[in-house]
């Protein structure tokens, strides 16, 4: 779970710095990788013994 708050955290400073374009993009990216993540996760049974 690293990655997305590394590259949120990139976008942010992009657009601190002024880089408007990069700035999108990098959040683009991180909103790819949020999604990609969160099917991975969310469609895989718990195996939990009751």
């Amino acid at each position: 779970m690293v990655l997305p708050f590394l590259t949120g955290a990139t976008a942010a400073w992009l657009g601190v710095a002024g880089k408007r374009r990069a700035c999108l993009w990098a959040w683009f990216i991180t909103f790819v990788i949020f999604i990609a993540w969160c099917q991975y996760h969310m469609t895989d049974s718990l195996p939990i013994s009751l």
